[in-house]
């Protein structure tokens, strides 16, 4: 059997496209990497006008983000709030004298620029839990009361339960409401702010692990069906082992490819991204990155979860390429299928149809969202609640294990022309 796989395994990876495809792949990596970094800005808190791009910036920001590290309790929120507030008029508007955005600019508009550019990151924190829609910081902060201590964390649990009542992308059962209102009351806080720019920013670019999917889906899809047009097929199922080894050798040795390709770009995606931002953070809490997420998790831990339920997002295609490249002679096909289960998702907007948007949560690009990943998406079976994670982990599996099955049993059965 070892050496069936090992044979299937080369065969597969010395085909052309497979990898010039891998390569492809590879080379996105380093061209993600290169514009991510070269995009990064940050204001230089010295010099009003000037910023920063590329390796300076990351450095600017974790050196203003450390300043400020330590936990965000309701005292401390009350002091950074109301002296931002102190630039902010009634109408939500920065005030005249501090505004940074014209020329002329106003006459103390340096102080505006030091304060935005050390506490910028911290303030749209901060005021999030105010937000409404795509509201900017400055003008949620003019409707904070802060003439007393602010509940900041009683001001997150009740944007949690607007959120569960609300008719939204998502709506709720009485089960899912509960479950989710427990959630919210069982957040650790005050929660601990800090620089974690590696992690975040992983995070926000977890989606790009599609296209080591794309990889996949090419290296695979003529597993089965390769035999049929190299007419090699009659040969090998009459053999001693064609059809009670063969068929599993060929799954094996696709699972095993499928895995080496997808932990090698994701692997070589998050060792760019802590190298250039530092691992700094791996144990500060998720809600640094979203406030309102009811999930107990640190942000290392966040990024794991985004690269497992990518690797099993990963094995579901495979099942349903390696069913279909058992099924279908034609590998044009089967390419058309994995890359519109792939791509298809990134141009459909969210849905006004709640069963809609939980059916398009389960697509892998929608899936490594982390604001979908980890936000209040669950699905109820009867009384229970599943979230989001636990419910792709099955969904996945369940399709990976269906598929190698169907594709096994399909080659073992084929009828030679």
């Amino acid at each position: 059997m070892g050496s069936l796989i090992r044979y299937e395994l080369k065969k597969m990876l010395s085909r052309r496209v497979s990898q010039v495809s891998i390569a492809a792949v590879l080379a996105l990596v380093a061209v993600i990497a290169f514009f991510n970094i070269t995009s990064q800005y940050a204001l230089d808190p010295k010099e009003m006008g000037t910023e920063f791009e590329g390796t300076a910036a990351i450095a600017q920001i974790k050196a203003d983000t450390e300043a400020l590290a330590g936990p965000i309790t309701d005292e401390e929120a009350t002091e950074a709030l109301r002296e931002f507030k102190e630039f902010v008029g009634p109408d939500g508007e920065v005030k005249e004298e501090y505004r940074t955005d014209r020329k002329p600019y106003g006459e103390k508009a340096n102080e505006y620029w030091e304060f935005s550019a050390k506490n910028g990151a911290l303030m749209a924190l901060l005021t999030s839990p105010w937000m409404q829609g795509y509201q900017m910081p400055v003008s949620a902060a003019a409707a904070i009361d802060t003439t007393g201590t602010v509940d900041l964390y009683g001001r997150v649990r009740s944007k949690i339960a607007s959120g569960l009542d609300a008719n939204g992308a998502l709506s709720y059962n009485d089960d899912e409401r509960a479950f989710w209102s427990e959630r919210a009351q069982g957040m650790q806080t005050p929660i601990e702010y800090g620089y974690a720019g590696g992690w975040e920013d992983f995070l926000n670019l977890a989606q790009f692990l599609i296209f080591a999917m794309l990889a996949v889906v090419i290296t695979c899809a003529s597993v089965f069906n390769g035999e049929y047009r190299a007419k090699t097929d009659a040969i090998l199922l009459s053999t001693k082992f064609g059809k009670s080894r063969l068929g599993r050798a060929k799954a094996a040795a696709s699972m095993i490819a499928a895995s080496a390709i997808y932990w090698v770009f994701t692997l070589v995606f998050l060792a760019i991204t802590l190298v250039f931002y530092g691992a700094d953070g791996a144990g500060l809490p998720i809600q640094i990155y979203n406030i309102t997420c009811t999930y107990g998790i640190s942000l290392s831990a966040a990024a794991l979860i985004c690269c497992l339920v990518g690797y099993l997002a990963t094995l579901a295609l495979l099942g349903i390429v390696l069913a279909l490249s058992a099924k279908i002679d034609s590998p044009m096909g089967i390419l058309a299928v994995g890359v519109a289960l792939i791509l298809i998702p990134i141009f459909v907007p969210t849905m006004t149809s709640s069963i809609a948007n939980r059916v398009i949560y389960l697509f892998p690009y929608d899936a490594l969202n982390p604001l979908n990943l980890f936000g209040m998406v669950s699905y109820a079976i009867g009384p229970v609640v599943v979230e989001l994670p636990v419910f792709l982990a099955a969904f996945y599996l369940l399709l990976f294990a269906t598929g190698i099955a169907l594709a096994i049993r399909t080659f073992k059965r084929h009828q030679v022309a």
